[in-house]
């Protein structure tokens, strides 16, 4: 066993216990038919979004390749998987309405079951799946 492997653990299809740190669903956005100014535009949107449900990073590592993703990350402490779920969908809805203030045809998925560890497995290589 790997003690500088993160952990990670399947909840359900669309959400992931990270390193026993964060509840994670990962949102993956088209973003290749966007010009520079709107693609910085919409940075700035996204960066200001503000939600009780959930935290959102903005990962745009693959922007070269017309993608961002987003990850939505609730805080495990004091948090059951159950409540981390509700918590994430009613973030989503609230990040959609955020979204649709600056943009109505933005193409975004969310990835779903070895799509996300596939995802995460991109930035810790020595990661550790539980059962």
């Amino acid at each position: 066993m790997n003690p500088l492997a993160k952990k990670y653990q399947q909840i359900d299809e669309k959400i992931v216990l990270f390193n026993e740190e964060y509840y994670l669903g990962v949102a993956k956005i088209d973003i290749s038919a966007l010009t520079l100014e709107i693609r910085e535009a919409l940075f700035n949107h996204l960066y200001d979004f503000d939600s009780k449900d959930m935290e959102l990073e903005i990962d745009v590592s693959e922007e070269d390749k017309g993608n961002w993703y987003l990850q939505l990350l609730v805080p495990h402490v004091l948090t059951l998987p159950e409540a981390a779920k509700r918590r994430i969908e009613q973030g989503t809805e609230q990040l959609v309405q955020h979204l649709s203030e600056k943009t109505s045809d933005l193409n975004h998925v969310r990835l779903i079951g070895d799509e996300i560890y596939d995802y995460v497995k991109r930035y810790n290589p020595d990661l550790e799946r539980i059962a």
